[in-house]
């Protein structure tokens, strides 16, 4: 089948968008307003950008608010810092709490249960049960599109890593076993890893004009 996305409504676009790219890691973001009330939210639009210098994104969509922002973006604007803690399974039924659209003066930590951490580098409190919490900073941010659908897509560099004794070697690789994260998937439905398999990358050799294998 194909589909041309111009003859789409906005709902049936994210549909099938989120139906596509799937699982999706979720950051579970803490920030603070101007007056240090902290926030806590879910966002599944979360990825990896580069390594130098450390950076995360998360595409957050727009509200229906007077200024179109939810409390994290309005937040991470103001105040230019905030903490992605990572969920495990143990924490779906927390993370799901806070994805409920609180008034902005509810403290989602309270809401769902939470003990709040001290972060070290920035202001915004950690989640202190999340197995990995990143301290960032906002770097930019990019708005993408306008009205229902469109996002605000931010941009942090992570000047501080929190991650578990228990899932985290010497050699700083992490166990993807007891780090236990889930995935989020279309609808209310979500993944957790159970299965893992290696596959080797290939290499072209110049010298040999042959794929190493």
């Amino acid at each position: 089948m194909q589909l041309n996305l111009q003859t789409l409504s906005q709902p049936e676009i994210y549909k099938l968008l989120i139906g596509c790219i799937v699982p999706r890691p979720i950051a579970w973001v803490s920030t603070i307003d101007v007056d240090g009330l902290p926030n806590l939210a879910p966002f599944s639009f979360f990825n990896g950008v580069g390594s130098n210098p450390p950076a995360v994104s998360i595409a957050i969509g727009a509200t229906d608010t007077q200024d179109g922002r939810k409390d994290t973006l309005r937040n991470i604007q103001t105040v230019g810092e905030f903490v992605i803690n990572m969920v495990n399974e143990t924490l779906a039924e927390a993370m799901n709490e806070t994805s409920i659209n609180y008034p902005s003066a509810v403290n989602e930590f309270e809401a769902a249960g939470l003990i709040m951490a001290s972060s070290v580098v920035v202001q915004p409190p950690r989640v202190a049960d999340a197995p990995v919490s990143m301290e960032c900073n906002l770097y930019t941010t990019v708005p993408v599109g306008e009205g229902p659908g469109s996002s605000t897509l931010v941009i942090g560099t992570v000047t501080m890593l929190h991650v578990r004794d228990d899932i985290i070697n010497e050699r700083l690789h992490i166990d993807l076993q007891r780090l236990q994260p889930i995935g989020r998937l279309a609808g209310s439905s979500y993944a957790c890893i159970r299965e893992v398999f290696d596959m080797q990358r290939a290499r072209y050799n110049d010298q040999t004009k042959q794929v190493d294998r």
